[in-house]
């Protein structure tokens, strides 16, 4: 019995001490397991503070080398160019960001008090009332491109009492924020007559500036021949609006790549992106849209949307930046616009006689699918213009090229574009840069008929864009006829 007893003893002790090193076993695995998930979290801790970091290094790179240049190829890429398209795709600015800011480009108005003993006493007592409605009132924002003395304006520089606060405009804006030119103003003004007269559709909804009303701007160019651009005047039209323009789309024809010269012209200055086409067959509006849509996309990221603006260009003309920051800032939606331009020819110092031209368009991209995505049928859709005879929405400059490259252009134009009059009839009559110097200097048309009408910057109110007056030194080709004897006549006489 007690054998019995002893034997049972042992078997429990044994038992307990099996089940004690088991657990003692399951403990061991529990932490060796949480040291191991520790580490993992450890090692994942900084896995993801190092990506922050390169991530904050991206974007502090993209923001230095904000408007960078994106060369993107035409079709039939290889596979080194789709991988070189890739790489530089990294690059590209980031969108949402607009070029323009509503704290930059409008100023609120300082609310004084009416704590003035002079006024209260001279004027009138302003009830106690009319003082705390004035100082509760909502604030009063100035376009500052349209308004003067923005230092010394103050909400009680206007009588409250007689008339709403009001910013004191420029010469040539308009508004109760001065943030109309007078481009924008007349077009509004025309189209309020016409409805007055049961005119159609309104070609703006306009809505009240904000930070958040802020649209972008794509501006696609059309080059066509690069042989027969003139660099001088593509910088000026590009320069003239890199302060409104959020992206530019340009494509041009050539056969051999010209990239490296765009990049010299702009690089670090724009941001754009570059199609070349081999052929113009392949070259037409819609096509060089949907390879801009695409690599928008792919590239960089961005989507452009129905309620982003296009303006459609070619390499002749230099759009006024004025009326392009008002439609960015107040138009909920526009309708296709044309554009009014003033008509030079050779440079801007010879007017054609017809003296303003259509040409362009501008429109909320909402309304490119009606046009069969293709840039080139909104401006047929286009029934209201932007400028009149006498206030241009931008300038067009016509054959604004060296005499010798004119003279390769009209070797390769068909006749009926550009109808020519040789110097004479004889049969070995040719047409050579002396001939069209002559042209330039007299201030007649390449069809040996038409007279130019002669444009002096002292008399002309829109004798030249801003950005080529600011800066005459590089672009004296177009402002100065180098062949004028009466120019250079002029220019003594000052120097004198």
């Amino acid at each position: 019995m007690v054998r019995s007893t002893i034997s049972v003893s042992q078997t429990l002790t044994s038992a307990t001490g099996g089940i004690g090193i088991g657990r003692l076993a399951i403990t061991k695995k529990l932490v060796l397991w949480s040291v191991l998930i520790l580490q993992i979290g450890f090692i994942g801790c900084i896995w993801l503070l190092q990506m922050n970091y390169s991530s904050q290094e991206q974007q502090q790179g993209l923001e230095q080398s904000h408007n960078r240049v994106n060369f993107v190829k035409s079709g039939g890429q290889t596979g080194s160019d789709r991988s070189q398209s890739q790489t530089l795709g990294t690059h590209c600015p980031r969108l949402h960001q607009n070029v323009n800011r509503y704290d930059r480009d409008f100023y609120q108005m300082k609310p004084d008090r009416l704590n003035d003993t002079q006024v209260q006493a001279d004027d009138y007592n302003v009830p106690a009332y009319v003082e705390m409605e004035m100082e509760t009132a909502t604030a009063l924002w100035c376009y500052r491109e349209g308004t003067i003395n923005e230092s010394s304006q103050h909400i009680n520089d206007v009588d409250y009492l007689m008339a709403p606060p009001q910013c004191k405009c420029a010469s040539g804006w308009h508004g109760r924020d001065c943030g109309q030119p007078e481009i924008i103003w007349r077009a509004l003004m025309t189209h309020s007559r016409a409805s007055k007269r049961g005119g159609g559709t309104a070609p703006l909804q306009l809505t009240e500036a904000s930070s958040s009303s802020l649209h972008r701007l794509f501006y696609m160019v059309e080059l066509g021949a690069w042989e027969h651009i003139s660099l001088e005047l593509l910088e000026l039209q590009l320069r003239a609006l890199l302060e409104v323009v959020d992206y530019f789309l340009i494509y041009y024809v050539s056969n051999s790549s010209k990239e490296r010269s765009l990049d010299s012209l702009l690089g670090g200055k724009a941001s754009y992106v570059l199609f070349r086409c081999t052929t113009a067959g392949n070259c037409s509006s819609s096509v060089a849209y949907a390879h801009f849509r695409r690599q928008l996309w792919s590239l960089c990221s961005v989507q452009m949307e129905a309620k982003d603006l296009l303006l459609h260009g070619d390499s002749q003309t230099v759009y006024a930046p004025a009326a392009l920051k008002f439609l960015k800032y107040y138009a909920k939606d526009v309708l296709p616009l044309r554009f009014r331009l003033k008509y030079n020819v050779y440079g801007f110092y010879w007017q054609h006689p017809k003296r303003t031209l259509l040409n362009g368009v501008i429109s909320s991209l909402g309304h490119l699918r009606g046009a069969q995505l293709d840039p080139h049928l909104l401006q047929r859709h286009a029934s209201n213009t932007l400028g009149d005879l006498n206030h241009y929405g931008g300038w067009s400059c016509e054959l604004c090229l060296p005499p010798e490259q004119i003279v390769i252009l009209l070797q390769q134009q068909p006749s009926h574009k550009l109808p020519v009059k040789l110097p004479n009839d004889t049969r070995n009559a040719h047409i050579d840069a002396t001939y069209i110097q002559k042209l330039m200097a007299n201030g007649y048309h390449i069809d040996g008929g038409t007279q130019l009408l002669r444009l002096r910057q002292q008399s002309e109110k829109y004798y030249a864009p801003d950005e080529a007056l600011l800066h005459s030194s590089q672009f004296g080709q177009l402002l100065v006829n180098l062949y004028d004897v009466d120019v250079f006549e002029d220019l003594q006489e000052e120097a004198d």
